[in-house]
């Protein structure tokens, strides 16, 4: 009968014993799948323990001790997602792959009109001015490609804004296509500018 008890209360102790051990292992990354899976056997052998009505007490704390390690592998995987994906975010405004985002959430980008001025000494300069606002609370730097298109939408020509570290809500012009050929100069008069590319890092 010692020997059947002792066997039935093998059950308990096992359960103690990986839930333990799960709940330990739980907040390590990677790992912590093996906790999980530690937590379930443990739940199973604590509940086998209640059945058979041996060692009540070390099968109660092996269950509760075995559900709390799986919560907490569950919430350490989400974190671990959660952190990864703010992550991959910034790296895509970063490369300019979230343009839209960048534009939607994060940058005003205002474009004016190109201008054509000759000095008096018969040197004609071009610009474009752009204006930069910084639309989050942080302080960012935004790389920015306007490109001048035709009305058949090819492209003429291209050029890039580096606002570099926009405090919260700052705003900042910028002046680009600032040296024209003089070939180009009745095209730029009649092209459109667009936003190619925004970035944000």
């Amino acid at each position: 009968m010692a020997i059947d008890e002792k066997r039935k209360s093998g059950f308990a102790t096992a359960s103690l014993v990986l839930g333990i051990i799960g709940i330990c292992t739980s907040f390590i990354p990677i790992i912590n799948n093996v906790s999980f899976i530690l937590g379930l056997i443990a739940v199973v052998f604590g509940i086998v323990s209640l059945i058979k009505k041996a060692s009540k007490g070390m099968a109660i704390a092996g269950i509760i001790i075995s559900i709390l390690a799986i919560v907490i592998t569950l919430n350490s995987q989400k974190a671990l997602s959660d952190g990864l994906d703010a992550m991959s975010k910034d790296l895509d405004k970063a490369t300019g792959t979230s343009t839209e985002e960048v534009l939607k959430n994060d940058v005003d980008v205002g474009l004016g009109n190109f201008e054509v001025t000759k000095s008096e000494y018969g040197i004609t300069d071009t610009k474009l001015v752009v204006k930069v606002t910084n639309k989050t609370n942080e302080t960012k730097s935004f790389n920015i490609q306007v490109e001048a298109v035709k009305a058949d939408g090819s492209r003429i020509k291209s050029d890039y804004v580096y606002a570099n570290n926009l405090s919260a809500g700052q705003s900042q012009d910028f002046e680009i296509f600032t040296y024209t050929p003089s070939e180009e100069l009745e095209t730029m008069k009649n092209a459109t500018f667009k936003i190619v590319e925004a970035s944000m890092y």
